[in-house]
């Protein structure tokens, strides 16, 4: 996925979850860091996390 969206004449944006693979693999990304929450419905405990937003 990294190859193909390098290879983009356009821009974009990708959310994936912070890991170590992810900031390896698309490392010439430009990353900002967000929290967000995960909840399965209103009535489910909500849970922290942290994406990364990669762009180019």
């Amino acid at each position: 996925m990294a190859e193909i969206l390098h290879g983009l004449k356009g821009r974009f944006i990708l959310s994936l979850n912070d890991r170590p693979e992810v900031r390896e693999i698309f490392a010439r990304f430009d990353f900002q860091e967000v929290t967000t929450s995960y909840s399965a419905n209103a009535k489910s405990a909500k849970r922290s996390a942290v994406e990364l937003l990669i762009g180019g």
